[in-house]
C-alpha cells in the first residue's frame, strides 16, 4: 500500500508543473521572417522584430518594426498572457495579435487586421541572445 501511495504521489508531481513554469519572461528582442497576406496589398514576407521593453507580472510593452518595400514600420503593442504564458494576446492601435510561447526562446504570433484593407500575419521569432 505504501509504495502504492509513493507512486501515486510520484505520478502526480511528475505530470503537475512546477511553480517555475509560472514565471516567465517576455523581455528582450526577437526575430523572424513573417508571411502576410493582406485584400489591397496581396501577399508580402520579411523580417519582423519584436522588441519587449517592458513587463510587469503578466502584462507586457513592447514595439513589432517589420520591413516593407516602402520602408521599415515600428508600431507600439501592449499584452497580457494566463499565468504559465498558456493563453496570451497583444494589441496595438489597429489590430489584434495572439501569441504562442512555444519554448523560453521561440515566440509564435499571428496578428490580424479588420476594416476595409483587412489583414492577417503569422511569424516564429526566435529570442535574440
Amino acid at each position: 500500500m505504501k509504495a502504492l501511495l509513493c507512486a501515486a504521489t510520484f505520478a502526480i508531481l511528475v505530470a503537475t508543473p512546477v511553480l517555475a513554469a509560472d514565471s516567465v519572461s517576455l523581455v528582450g528582442t526577437w526575430t523572424g521572417q513573417r508571411d502576410r497576406i493582406a485584400k489591397v496589398e496581396g501577399r508580402r514576407g520579411g523580417l519582423a522584430t519584436l522588441v519587449i521593453t517592458e513587463q510587469q507580472g503578466n502584462t507586457f510593452v513592447g514595439r513589432l518594426k517589420r520591413s516593407n518595400p516602402t520602408g521599415d514600420e515600428d508600431e507600439a503593442l501592449w499584452g497580457a498572457f494566463t499565468p504559465g504564458a498558456r493563453l496570451m494576446i497583444g494589441s496595438d492601435e489597429e489590430g489584434t495579435y495572439i501569441f504562442d510561447l512555444v519554448d523560453q526562446n521561440t515566440l509564435d504570433y499571428c496578428y490580424s487586421e479588420t476594416g476595409a484593407s483587412p489583414r492577417s500575419v503569422c511569424a516564429r521569432l526566435t529570442r535574440r541572445p
